[in-house]
């Protein structure tokens, strides 16, 4: 159990630093692109990328059953099955790519009928889709390598590629855009780091699992329909991601304008780097909940979901609360003061409901790793619907604010509404043990370091963004001491006597 324990925490530490070091490469790159490009052309690329991105549907959730089916088998000793169910996935995902590309041929062509583009950057703009196409054909492909990969657990492996990629991506943007290039030469950078990222993905899944087997021909028919049985949900899930997380800049690119999408953005890409950094730890459990499963432990699960639960709570508290507090100011030094106030407000309104979906990413991982993840998806179609109409309706009213607001209300009532019932059902813990045991306890550990940051921000305001770091960093151990003041007991009884067990292994 232990060295179970130590490998899942491995994972997961793994995949968060490489999330930081993407994190910390984008926080660098955006205000360089987002001032080398202008607002429009900014606007315009964010708008690319969203529209795009809902291509990624056609994938119809196979990663899930990769990871599923792959972990699965490995565990067993059945590579067969392993090799049968990636190869399929592969077979499924080459088709689909051609598909990609066409498709994106046509949203290219639509494009400047859909959203309001200047004329000067309307070929600029298909252009840049096409790229964004071939890239995300690229992607789909060769995700079945990176997926093998994830499942047998070797996150330290995929977040080295990912970091090779991330550095190829940002220093081909920095040089293009230095060189007085624009969108297509950034289309062109993202395409050339993906190749060269899968490519290395593909070299690595050979060499860590050399009995699978990835054949290109038409699968089994039982492949198919075990593939499709899992994927058919986990496609719809994906679906609502899209609706939740993407929608919103089209909405406010198709109602008001390309420059309002940049000032959304902004707000948002706060948010999408949150929930990178969460999402690549949580990322980590799924493999690990459908191992458990294999092996019939469900003691394991239970207390996956306990401890996952707190450790992504603790991760995210400070960040979200700095967020909430301190969002106007951080994007006013950090992007420009003409962004702080909107941003700043937009931002508040999205940080809150992802703070309580933090709260419930580790229960989707056992759900999706465990193949009980319809009744999830059903939910999340239903919030995702709720959102784009929210969205346009509250547009009417409150403007760019009433996009975030109509993210806002559904986001909530899924999060209290639904995740602490279904969550019982999963791990037998009662929804009342949920809030007051799991979340309560890390959420009443954070009105201290709420505090500090509310008296940094009141009483000596940052005017540089070093300032900034230095104040939130010397916030962060009224934090942590407060976090070990509540889990004085589980710390005394648990941790201390790993690290001395640890220590003393090594020494001898």
């Amino acid at each position: 159990m232990e060295l179970r324990v130590r490998h899942i925490a491995r994972n997961a530490f793994f995949s968060w630093f490489g999330t930081i070091v993407n994190m910390a490469v984008g926080f660098f790159l955006s205000p360089f692109i987002l001032h080398r490009l202008g607002d429009i052309a900014y606007g315009i690329w964010v708008l690319a990328v969203s529209t795009v991105g809902y291509l990624t549907l056609l994938d119809f959730g196979m990663q899930g059953s990769i990871l599923r089916f792959v972990s699965q088998g490995h565990t067993k000793g059945d590579h067969e099955s392993a090799s049968e169910a990636a190869s399929a996935a592969l077979w499924m995902r080459l088709q689909i790519s051609a598909a990609v590309i066409l498709l994106s041929v046509g949203l290219a062509v639509l494009f400047p009928f859909i959203f309001k583009v200047p004329s000067a950057l309307t070929s600029d703009a298909r252009k840049a889709i096409v790229l964004i196409g071939l890239t995300t054909a690229v992607t789909m492909s060769f995700g079945v390598v990176g997926g093998i990969i994830s499942a047998l657990n070797r996150y330290d492996l995929q977040n080295y590629v990912g970091i090779l990629q991330t550095s190829l991506r940002a220093g081909g943007i920095v040089y293009v855009l230095r060189s007085g290039h624009g969108i297509v030469a950034i289309a062109l950078c993202e395409l050339a780091s993906t190749i060269v990222g899968r490519l290395t993905q593909l070299w690595v899944a050979k060499r860590i699992y050399p009995e699978l087997r990835l054949r290109i021909k038409t699968p089994k028919r039982e492949t198919l329909k075990k593939i499709w049985t899992y994927s058919i949900y986990a496609f719809f899930a994906t679906v609502a991601v899209q609706l939740i997380y993407q929608s919103d800049a089209l909405v406010v690119g198709a109602f008001i304008s390309a420059t309002a999408v940049t000032f959304y953005a902004i707000a948002n890409s706060l948010c999408r780097y949150a929930n990178q950094l969460i999402s690549s730890m949580s990322g980590s459990f799924m493999p690990a909940a459908s191992t458990f499963e294999a092996a019939g432990d469900s003691a394991k699960l239970v207390a996956l979901y306990k401890n996952g639960t707190r450790a992504l709570l603790i991760i995210s508290l400070p960040v979200m609360l700095t967020l909430i507090l301190r969002g106007s100011t951080f994007i006013g030094l950090w992007m420009g003061q003409k962004y702080a106030h909107v941003s700043g407000g937009i931002l508040i309104i999205l940080a809150v409901p992802l703070f309580f979906s933090f709260a419930n990413q580790t229960a989707s991982s056992i759900a999706f790793g465990t193949e009980k993840h319809r009744t999830v998806a059903i939910w999340s179609m239903g919030e995702g619907a709720a959102n784009l109409t929210l969205s346009v309706i509250l547009l009417h009213f409150f403007g760019i604010y009433g996009v975030a607001i109509g993210t806002l209300i559904p986001s909530l009532i899924t999060q209290f509404g639904f995740w602490p019932r279904y969550t019982s059902r999963l791990t037998g813990v009662p929804p009342s043990q949920i809030l007051l045991n799991v979340w309560s306890p890390v959420i009443l550990a954070g009105i201290p370091f709420a505090a500090a940051s509310y008296a940094w921000e009141r009483l000596l305001p940052p005017h540089s963004l070093g300032i900034f770091f230095v104040q939130v960093f010397a916030t962060l151990p009224v934090f942590f001491l407060t976090i070990a003041l509540v889990f004085r007991g589980f710390i005394s009884t648990q941790v201390v006597p790993r690290i001395r067990s640890l220590f003393f292994a090594r020494a001898v």
